[in-house]
C-alpha cells in the first residue's frame, strides 16, 4: 500500500520540482555552511596570526626603545642604525597585526586607532631622545628617557592590545556558535537529502528496468523486421539483377539474330552485285566501300553482343571465358594479367556473377588503379568458390567511396543474392584485393579438372 502509494506521487507531474527544489536548498545549505567555515576558520587563523603580529610589534618596540637607551649612553652609531631597523621592523609587524585584527573584525567593531595612537606617541618619545643626542644634549636626553612614563606607556600599550585582542576573540566567539548552528542545519539538510535520493533512485530503477524491458521487446521486434527487410530487399535485388541479365541476353539475341542475319543478307547481296555484268569499276569500287563499313558494322554488333552477354561464357566454359576477358584486359592495358583459374561446379547464374564480377573488376583497374600487374584467381576451397582480383595499384579508402559509385555495391548485390560473401580490401598505395565467396553446386562423385596458370601480357 505505501510502497503503490509513492509510486503514484512520484509519477504526478509535481515531483520533479520538488525534487530540484529539494536538491537546490540542499546545495544552497550546504555551500552557505562551507562558506561560513571557511571564513570562520580564516578569521581563526587570523587571530592567532594577531596575538603572534601583537607580541611581535611589542617586543620590537622594546627593541627600539632598548636600541635608543644604548645609544643615548653612549653614542654608538651602531646603536643607531638598530633603533632604526627596529623602527622600520615596527612599522611592518604592527601594519600587520593591524590587518589581522580588521580582518577577523570585518564589521569594523573593534577599534584599533588607540593602540595605533599609542605606538605613535611611543616612537614619537624616542626619536625625542635620539634627536637630543644628536643635538649634543644629553643631560636632557637622560633625563626624557628616566622618567617613568614610558615604562607606564609600555605596561598600556600591552593592555590595550590585549583588550583589543579580547574584543577580536569575543567576535570570533560568536562566529564560531553560529557555524555549530549551520553544521547542525547542514547535516539534517544532507540526511534529507539522501532519504529522498534513496527513494527517487529506487523508483528511477523500477521505471529503468520496465523501460528497459519494453525497449528491449521494441528491439526484437525492430530486429525481426529489419531481419525481412533485408530478405526482402536482398531478394528484390537478385530479382532486378537477374531481369537486367535477362533483358541483356534479350538484346544480345534480337542483335545475333535480327542484326546480325540482316548484315549478313546485305554482303550477300553485295556479293551477288559483283557478279552482275557489266557493272560500272565506280559502282564496284562503291561497293568495296560498302562492305567494308558492312564488316566494321559486324565487328561492332559483335562486340556489343559480347558485352550484353559473353558468347565465351556459355560456348566454353567459365575458366576459358575468364581467360579471354583477362587477354583481352592485358592487350588494352598493356601490363600483365596473371590469371590462375580452376574450374569450380557453380550453377549459371553463379558463373555469371563470377564473370561479371571479375570484369567490372578489370574496369575498375583500367579506369583508376594505374597498376603495372594485376592477379585473377579462381579456386575452391571447401564448399566455396574463392574468386580474387588483384593490383598493385594506387587504391583507395574503402569508407570514402560516395554514394554515385555503384560498381562496387553492384558486386555486392550480386554476390549476396547468391548467399556469398565479399570482401574489399583497399588502402591509399596499397592496391585493392576484392574477393568473392560462392556456395558451389556439387553433384556426388563429381571432381573438378586441375588449375590452369598463365600470364598475359
Amino acid at each position: 500500500m505505501i510502497k503503490s502509494s509513492i509510486e503514484r506521487v512520484a509519477r504526478t507531474r509535481f515531483v520533479m520540482p520538488v525534487v530540484v527544489a529539494l536538491a537546490v536548498i540542499t546545495v544552497a545549505v550546504n555551500e552557505s555552511t562551507y562558506q561560513h567555515s571557511h571564513a570562520t576558520l580564516e578569521r581563526g587563523i587570523a587571530l592567532t596570526d594577531a596575538h603572534i603580529k601583537a607580541a611581535n610589534t611589542l617586543q620590537a618596540l622594546t627593541d627600539a626603545e632598548t636600541a635608543a637607551r644604548a645609544y643615548l649612553l653612549n653614542g654608538n652609531q651602531t646603536d643607531l642604525d638598530i633603533y632604526r631597523t627596529s623602527l622600520n621592523e615596527l612599522d611592518q609587524v604592527q601594519r600587520g597585526a593591524f590587518q589581522l585584527i580588521e580582518s577577523v573584525d570585518p564589521q569594523r567593531i573593534v577599534s584599533v586607532e588607540a593602540v595605533r595612537t599609542r605606538i605613535a606617541d611611543r616612537v614619537a618619545e624616542m626619536d625625542e631622545w635620539v634627536a637630543a643626542v644628536d643635538q649634543g644634549q644629553r643631560v636632557r636626553a637622560r633625563t626624557l628617557a628616566s622618567s617613568d612614563r614610558g615604562r607606564a606607556d609600555h605596561a598600556e600599550l600591552r593592555r590595550d592590545f590585549e583588550a583589543v585582542l579580547e574584543r577580536a576573540e569575543a567576535v570570533q566567539n560568536t562566529a564560531r556558535a553560529s557555524l555549530f548552528d549551520a553544521i547542525m542545519l547542514n547535516r539534517l539538510a544532507l540526511h534529507l537529502a539522501v532519504v529522498v535520493s534513496l527513494v527517487a533512485l529506487g523508483l528511477f530503477l523500477r521505471q529503468l528496468r520496465e523501460f528497459d524491458a519494453q525497449k528491449a521487446r521494441e528491439s526484437d521486434h525492430m530486429a525481426q523486421q529489419i531481419a525481412l527487410r533485408t530478405a526482402e530487399l536482398r531478394e528484390l535485388a537478385g530479382y532486378l539483377v537477374n531481369t537486367r541479365e535477362d533483358e541483356r541476353g534479350r538484346l544480345a539475341r534480337e542483335l545475333h539474330d535480327e542484326m546480325g542475319g540482316l548484315l549478313t543478307a546485305m554482303k550477300l547481296e553485295l556479293a551477288r552485285l559483283r557478279r552482275v555484268p557489266d557493272v560500272p569499276a565506280v559502282a564496284l569500287q562503291r561497293a568495296s566501300g560498302i562492305e567494308q563499313r558492312l564488316n566494321e558494322s559486324i565487328a561492332v554488333k559483335r562486340r556489343i553482343v559480347e558485352n550484353l552477354r559473353p558468347s565465351s561464357l556459355d560456348q566454353l566454359g567459365l575458366v576459358a571465358a575468364l581467360e579471354v576477358l583477362c587477354e583481352d584486359a592485358a592487350a588494352s592495358l598493356n601490363i600483365p594479367v596473371v590469371h590462375t583459374l580452376s574450374p569450380v561446379p557453380l550453377d549459371k547464374e553463379s558463373e555469371l556473377t563470377v564473370y561479371r564480377l571479375v570484369q567490372e573488376s578489370l574496369t575498375n583497374i583500367s579506369k583508376y588503379a594505374r597498376a603495372s600487374n594485376v592477379w585473377v584467381t579462381l579456386e575452391q576451397r571447401a564448399n566455396r568458390a574463392v574468386v580474387t582480383v588483384r593490383d598493385n595499384g594506387m587504391g583507395f579508402r574503402v569508407g570514402d567511396v560516395g554514394a554515385g559509385h555503384h560498381g562496387l555495391s553492384g558486386m555486392r548485390v550480386r554476390v549476396e543474392a547468391h548467399t556469398g560473401r565479399l570482401t574489399i580490401a583497399s588502402g591509399p598505395a596499397q592496391g585493392t584485393r576484392i574477393s568473392a565467396e560462392l556456395p558451389i553446386r556439387t553433384s556426388p562423385g563429381a571432381t573438378a579438372p586441375p588449375a590452369r596458370s598463365a600470364t598475359t601480357a
